[in-house]
């Protein structure tokens, strides 16, 4: 049995207002967005989204831009946790939060990992996926399962299983794919990262 991520993240950030309109900035990372549309898009009522915006402002988790007609809202990708801020919402919400809740689903696994392109929607290159997953799972789950999350969530999620020998042999050579994944920002959903490193090394 695994934990409702979703549910231990809003415990921690003590509201789900908040999580709501943080998740929607790391979803839409180039959107600026005022506050009554912010408050149609998530459904939420608008004094209860601008108090948040303030208290992300003040933190500077948020950008404000002024203009004459209204504010403008955008998320700060330079502040000092905003990989941490990134990691902890995608083992919470979306393809990672469903990962995360249905890991017996991929038994088998050393590793999980979502991908820099995934996570931030990067120009595709050949060798980009969304995620990559290290083991011996049942293929035919896992296919099911992630068909489902693509009918859901209505985008295609691009994946690459790959048994650990030929892990650690394609990292051992350079493997351009392997290192294409390994030398940026990722977010490993089953598997410890330092277990993932000293892998790596051997």
């Amino acid at each position: 049995m695994y934990l409702n991520t979703s549910l231990t993240l809003e415990k921690l950030l003590r509201s789900k207002t908040r999580t709501r309109i943080i998740w929607y900035f790391l979803e839409n990372l180039d959107t600026k967005v005022g506050l009554r549309e912010l408050s149609r898009i998530v459904k939420l009522q608008v004094h209860a989204v601008g108090r948040e915006l303030l208290l992300l402002k003040r933190s500077n988790l948020l950008i404000e831009e002024k203009t004459p007609a209204k504010n403008f809202y955008s998320i700060n990708s330079a502040h000092p946790f905003f990989y941490e801020i990134v990691s902890l919402f995608n083992k919470s919400y979306g393809v990672g939060g469903m990962i995360m809740n249905n890991q017996d689903l991929f038994d088998g696994s050393d590793f999980v990992i979502l991908t820099s392109h995934f996570l931030f929607k990067q120009p595709k290159s050949k060798y980009d996926i969304d995620l990559l997953i290290v083991g011996t799972p049942k293929i035919d789950q896992v296919s099911i399962f992630i068909h489902n999350i693509e009918a859901s969530l209505q985008r295609e999620i691009l994946y690459t299983i790959i048994n650990p020998t030929d892990f650690r042999g394609r990292k051992q050579k350079l493997d351009s794919f392997i290192w294409n994944i390994l030398e940026k920002p990722n977010v490993v959903l089953i598997g410890k990262q330092p277990e993932l490193l000293k892998a790596f090394v051997n």
